[in-house]
Parts: C-alpha cells; sequence; structure tokens
C-alpha cells in the first residue's frame, strides 16, 4: 500500500497552493511553511479593483514591491513556478464603498452588468446580493473598455515582473440575470437584429412562434459564451506576444455543466481548443468523484486539468483521500485553497509526501 500511494503521489506533477492577499503580509514565511512540498503558487495580487503592488494603472493597497521580487527570485531558485493570481471581473464585495475615484465603481459605473430592465448590479445593496447569491460587484465582460483595462493589468504584471504565468479568477458571470449590458446587447443585436432583452416580452410569440423563440433563447446563451470565450482567446494570445513562456491559467467551477449554464464559463471549450494552459477546478466539496468522472467525460485532454481542494472545510484524512483520487487520473495534480489554512495545520502537506 506504501508503494502505491508512492507511485500515485510520483504522477502528481501539479503540487499548487493558492496564496490569498491577506497572506502576502508573511511573505518571509511562507516558502519555510511550505516546506518544499509544493511546486506551484499562486499569488494574489489583483482583487476587488485593487493591485497589492505599485501599479500604474489601478488603486494600490500595497506600494512596495522589494517583498514580491524577492519572492520571484527565491521561488526561482527553488525550482518553484510563480502564477500571478487575478480577480478579474469581480470588482468589488460586501466591504464598504472605497472613496478611491480611480475605482470602476466611482469612475467607470456604466461598465458593470445590468438585469434585463436595466438595472445595474451597483444598484443592489448587500442583502439582496446575499439573497441572490451574489458575492459581489461585477464588471461587464463584454464591455471593450473593461477588457481593455484588464489586459492593460496583465501586461503591467508581465512587463515589471518575471512570473511564470497569469492565473485568472472569477472569470464569468455572477448570474444569469446579469447578462444585459448595452455592450453584450449592442454585440447580438448586430447579428441577430434583435434586442436579447426582448426574448421573453409581449408579442414575441407570435412573431417568431414558440419554437423560434426558444431557438433564438438558446442562441443567446450560447452567443454569451462564446463572447466570454472570446475574451480568454485574446488575452491568451497578448499572453503569448509579452512573455511566449507563460502559462495561462483560469479558476473555474468544479461542475462543467452549471459553469456553463449558470456562470457562462465554457471552460471544456477553452480546455479542448488549447485556449488555457490548464483550468483550476473548485473542487472544495467532501466527494468529488463525481465531479472527477463528469470531468474526464467533457475534456479531450485531461492534462490540462488541475483539481482544486479545500483543505479550509475538510480533514487532512479527507483531503489524503481526495489527493489518492486525483493521483488515479489524467489529470495534471492538485492545488490547496489555500495558504492561510496549510499554515494553520501544515499536516495537510504530508499528503504530498
Amino acid at each position: 500500500m506504501i508503494l502505491l500511494c508512492l507511485v500515485l503521489f510520483s504522477t502528481l506533477d501539479m503540487r499548487g497552493i493558492w496564496i490569498p492577499r491577506w497572506s502576502i503580509g508573511e511573505h518571509e514565511g511562507i516558502f519555510a511553511t511550505l516546506d518544499g512540498k509544493f511546486n506551484h503558487v499562486f499569488l494574489q495580487l489583483f482583487a476587488l479593483g485593487e493591485a497589492y503592488y505599485p501599479s500604474n494603472i489601478v488603486p494600490v493597497k500595497r506600494n512596495d514591491d522589494a517583498w514580491l521580487r524577492d519572492f520571484l527570485r527565491e521561488a526561482r531558485r527553488r525550482n518553484i513556478k510563480v502564477s500571478a493570481w487575478i480577480n478579474v471581473f469581480y470588482a468589488w464585495g460586501f466591504a464598504p464603498p472605497t472613496r478611491d475615484q480611480r475605482h470602476p465603481v466611482n469612475l467607470h459605473p456604466n461598465w458593470f452588468v445590468e438585469d434585463r430592465t436595466g438595472q445595474s448590479i451597483l444598484g443592489l445593496g448587500i442583502d439582496e446580493m446575499r439573497k441572490q447569491g451574489i458575492e459581489g460587484y461585477y464588471l461587464a465582460p463584454a464591455n471593450e473598455q473593461v477588457r481593455d483595462h484588464l489586459f492593460n493589468i496583465v501586461d503591467e504584471l508581465l512587463d515589471k515582473y518575471d512570473f511564470d504565468g497569469i492565473h485568472l479568477d472569477y472569470c464569468r458571470y455572477p448570474a444569469p440575470k446579469y447578462l444585459y449590458d448595452v455592450a453584450l446587447r449592442s454585440k447580438f443585436m448586430r447579428d441577430y437584429c434583435l434586442d436579447p432583452k426582448n426574448l421573453l416580452g409581449p408579442g414575441i410569440e407570435q412573431r417568431f412562434s414558440t419554437w423560434g423563440c426558444g431557438d433564438l433563447e438558446l442562441r443567446w446563451q450560447e452567443f454569451v459564451r462564446d463572447d466570454l470565450t472570446l475574451f480568454i482567446k485574446t488575452l491568451r494570445e497578448r499572453v503569448r506576444q509579452k512573455k511566449p513562456s507563460a502559462l495561462m491559467s483560469v479558476a473555474v467551477k468544479a461542475d462543467y455543466r452549471s459553469a456553463r449554464r449558470d456562470f457562462f464559463q465554457d471552460w471544456p471549450t477553452w480546455v479542448n481548443s488549447g485556449l488555457v494552459d490548464f483550468v483550476c477546478l473548485m473542487a472544495y466539496n467532501n466527494d468529488i468523484e463525481n465531479t472527477l468522472t463528469t470531468t474526464l467525460e467533457a475534456v479531450e485532454y485531461p492534462q490540462r486539468i488541475a483539481v482544486g481542494l479545500g483543505i479550509y472545510r475538510l480533514s487532512p484524512s479527507q483531503i489524503n483521500t481526495q489527493v489518492r483520487q486525483v493521483a488515479a487520473t489524467p489529470f495534471s495534480g492538485v492545488i490547496f485553497f489555500s495558504y492561510e489554512e496549510f499554515r494553520k495545520n501544515t499536516t495537510f502537506g504530508y499528503v504530498l509526501d
């Protein structure tokens, strides 16, 4: 049994860990805590519209970067890859509103997603967002100004620092309700000469028939997914031009069917088409067997899948079982969420020995 475990664990090419922004203050002790267990860290440097490095583009939460340059040098010395982890469309959460006038919630309120009535998500209070199961305020992925803003942030990170990769988080819509910003609707109207917010309007069935309305709704949903896929494709091309060796990865909803239906995140297409180097399934459940099985059915290149495990909600014994399950598949490996929980209980590291 011991030999079998060693063989299984040796197949884990990816042994990663997410390091959230609230942990980077402990940067001097991170590598000692990791104790050689990991070969890839995902370091959060852009979140809630703010940079944790001296940026010329966005509001800054941490003005020094000597620590970051030292961190990257030490990681390279230890043969550990570092990806810059950025929150993409998730721009603000439940904290009190920022007063920084450069932040998009203040400078560009027209950049945010809207519902069918034209109500911006910025109009929601915290209680209403919680009621709807939404974690915060999202930028509109189809808005070209939003895309350029995010592209510039990625360019800045790759220009200033020697990262091994760019890691995208919250690369999705918050809910099916928020698809009706002007940019996305305009794109659809150019192709179909129909405003998607009217697909459920009065007289629409008389005009297109019940079957036709159903077909148009499916086309609209596919259009939204394809447009987000185009964002991924465009960003991948920019990253390759900027630094050909840089990896691009995305944290994704683990159930690909829900990801496509509820968040318009068609990550199996990203994987199968080579638009990303790998995706990281956020499989933070007690039982991941079904997730592993359905994912294998959905992807042609399982080596482009890393499985994120939620050590914040499971015991070392449960994580040990899940690591074994992943190691028995063709997936590339595992990523622990997150460093903060690992720091509190380094016993989790023994499952990777």
